[in-house]
């Protein structure tokens, strides 16, 4: 029986999924279902996987998706609303320090000890991998994804969809645009046009189009 305020977790092949469910456990939260979409599941606690072709969503049901790819992490999303379940309220660690100040959109996991700066904006379906760093007036889109370590510094802006790369830097009053990759350790310096890849110190943009067939690799999400 579906409990009200349980969290279902949706997509569970992302070894992202151990840290969602480390950090419910420190909340003292429990987990509805864990539902399995055409992949190999990576829970800790197996006795809660249902593949998707056997779940019957309860009425009221809320969920998080688990992807590290911002175009999967959407298709989760679009399935499990075509199912008829809700987003669930953000997932925050915490071990997170967040300021009285930010907005955080549904469906957003803020994982362990992460660090947020004041009059910051997130958007809906977020990740903001552990230990990142966000400085005041950060605004990130949509389905962004910042990996571990992770610096953006103050008054930075994120389009939906993006990729902030572990240990990037990305310095004071930088624009990225929508669909951007920042490479892991990348220090970014300058505005960032949409749909590109930035790689380096400095960081060069180039234009980027990813294939398909990547967001589907093994361990790729």
């Amino acid at each position: 029986m579906f409990i009200v305020g349980c969290m279902i977790l949706f997509g569970i092949r992302s070894p992202l999924v151990v840290e969602v469910e480390e950090t419910l456990l420190r909340l003292g939260k429990q987990i509805a279902a864990a539902v399995s979409v055409n992949d190999t599941p990576r829970m800790i606690d197996r006795r809660l996987v249902v593949d998707l072709a056997d779940f019957e969503a309860p009425q009221g049901g809320r969920f998080i998706a688990i992807a590290f790819q911002p175009q999967r992490r959407g298709e989760l999303v679009q399935q499990a609303r075509d199912l008829g379940l809700e987003l669930a309220e953000a997932l925050v660690d915490p071990t997170a320090i967040l300021p009285r100040s930010i907005r955080v959109g549904d469906g957003t996991f803020i994982n362990a000890g992460v660090v947020i700066g004041g009059a910051t904006a997130i958007g809906e379906a977020v990740l903001v991998n552990r230990s990142a760093s966000l400085g005041h007036h950060v605004l990130l889109g949509d389905r962004v994804s910042i990996g571990p370590g992770a610096v953006l510094a103050g008054n930075i802006r994120v389009g939906e969809d993006s990729v902030i790369g572990a240990g990037a830097v990305i310095q004071p009053d930088v624009r990225i645009g929508s669909n951007v990759i920042v490479s892991a350790g990348a220090v970014v310096r300058k505005h960032v046009a949409d749909g590109s890849l930035v790689a380096g110190n400095p960081g060069v943009a180039k234009p980027f189009r990813p294939r398909a067939s990547a967001l589907r690799m093994a361990g790729g999400e």
